[in-house]
């Protein structure tokens, strides 16, 4: 009986699908794999940071029953919201490594009494795009790694008792839209670089400590509609770029000792969306 010979390039080609299935099967169990390691990984953080002690210590209700936490379809955490009202974070900041949780958008713990510094790995979250820390009392220096959370839309730090300069890294934040430093104890100069954010819309900075001139650069952040540097030590002149900021819908320069250019009003005037402009308790 003759042997049936296979041509070898035949036999190649016949093999694909064979092997194409296995990197399939294979694929697919290495991505569950990884998937339920994080979720592990996600539950023995929330559960050795303590914040939610008082509730169930199953974590695997932590997407439906517990405050604050918000989840994609695979039950990985995208939002971390603890109401105040509920429960108070506290002394327990630190407590949370924010490393576990790769997929975080939002995280809002404004009002919750923290102790402590910001943890540096929230530095690290490379989805995180609003990130509220306000009216905490944090003292010291705003670490300048926050430069590296490219994909924040909005960042609120206000109400602290942060010191020493507005670091000039934030600049490095392009897809901001939202910057509020208001009532801290920030000194020093405006950082020039904050004004090449060119998504930014509202920028808050008053209740300061801020000294020197308002940067001639403020005129770059065409899509600016909001700017309060009110209560703070600028001096100087107001700069005639600020005229180019035609989307410029509130203004408020109020107690500074910066000189009022003759024709500021002037310049106001032609801007579109104009609503509100404050200069008073000004030299």
């Amino acid at each position: 009986m003759a042997s049936i010979h296979y041509e070898p390039k035949l036999v190649a080609i016949l093999s694909i699908p064979f092997f194409l299935s296995c990197i399939f099967v294979s694929t697919t169990g290495l991505v569950a794999a990884l998937r339920s390691d994080l979720l592990e990984s996600e539950g023995k953080a929330l559960l050795e940071s303590g914040w939610w002690s008082d509730y169930s210590n199953i974590t695997s209700h932590r997407c439906k029953y517990w405050p604050g936490i918000v989840c994609d379809r695979a039950g990985s955490i995208t939002e971390m919201s603890p109401p105040p009202e509920f429960l108070k974070v506290g002394n327990k900041f630190g407590k949370m490594n924010f490393s576990c949780f790769p997929n975080l958008v939002r995280l809002d713990l404004a009002n919750h009494d923290l102790n402590g510094n910001i943890a540096p790995q929230i530095s690290t979250l490379p989805q995180l795009r609003y990130l509220d820390l306000s009216s905490n009392n944090l003292p010291g220096e705003l670490p300048s790694s926050l430069g590296n959370l490219t994909q924040l839309v909005e960042l609120d730090i206000s109400s602290h008792n942060f010191t020493i300069t507005i670091p000039p890294e934030l600049g490095n934040l392009k897809n901001l839209v939202t910057l509020k430093l208001s009532y801290n104890s920030f000194s020093g100069p405006i950082p020039s670089a904050l004004c090449h954010l060119d998504n930014l819309t509202d920028l808050q900075m008053d209740h300061n400590a801020l000294e020197g001139a308002l940067p001639r650069e403020i005129g770059n952040m065409k899509n600016l509609e909001s700017l309060d540097v009110s209560y703070n030590r600028l001096n100087g002149s107001i700069p005639l770029e600020i005229g180019n900021l035609k989307n410029l819908e509130f203004l408020d320069l109020s107690s500074n000792v910066i000189a009022e250019l003759e024709n500021f009003g002037r310049i106001i005037s032609e801007f579109k969306q104009y609503q509100w402009f404050n200069s008073s308790s000004n030299e």
